[in-house]
C-alpha cells in the first residue's frame, strides 16, 4: 500500500489539502484518513471511491496498478453489478465459471451481482485481471 499512500500524498499536496480537509471533504473521520496515511490500514472500497471521485483521479494508478495517471474526466460509480454482469457477458463466461476461476463463493457473486455487496479492493484488482480491464471500468467510471 505504500504506492498508495505515496500517490495519495501527492494528490492531496497538489490540492493544498491537509488530512483534516480530506476527511471533511469525502465525509470520513479524521482518524481514517490518518489510519491509511499511516499505513495502519488499507482503504474499503466505499472510501477508495470517495478519494478516486474527489480527486477525480484514476483508481488503478492509485492502487498502483498503472504508472500513468489518466489526466481525464471520468463517469460517475455506476451500481457494481451492471458492470459485472455486462464483463461476464462481454466475456463469454458465467457466473459458474467465474466462481470457480476465481474461487468465489456463490454467495458472494449472488450479492455482487445484486448490488448487496461491493467487492473488496484485492477482489477488484483479481476481477480487473481477470476481465483484462481496469478497476476504474469494473467501478464504470471508464467505458
Amino acid at each position: 500500500m505504500s504506492i498508495f499512500i505515496e500517490r495519495l500524498k501527492e494528490y492531496m499536496d497538489d490540492a493544498h489539502l491537509s488530512g483534516v480537509s480530506l476527511a471533511k471533504a469525502i465525509g470520513c473521520s479524521r482518524v481514517t484518513i490518518s489510519g491509511l496515511m499511516n499505513g495502519a490500514h488499507a482503504p474499503s472500497t466505499k472510501l477508495l471511491i470517495k478519494i478516486v471521485e474527489y480527486f477525480n483521479c484514476s483508481a488503478d494508478y492509485l492502487l498502483g496498478l498503472t504508472d500513468y495517471p489518466k489526466r481525464e474526466n471520468f463517469d460517475s460509480v455506476k451500481p457494481f453489478g451492471q458492470r459485472l454482469k455486462l464483463c461476464l457477458s462481454l466475456a463469454g463466461k458465467t457466473e459458474y465459471r467465474l466462481q470457480t476461476d476465481l474461487h468465489i463463493s456463490r454467495s458472494l457473486t449472488y450479492r455482487w451481482l445484486n448490488d448487496m455487496a461491493i467487492p473488496s479492493i484485492e477482489s477488484l484488482k483479481n476481477l480487473a485481471k481477470y476481465f483484462g480491464c481496469s478497476v476504474d471500468y469494473l467501478l464504470g467510471r471508464e467505458n
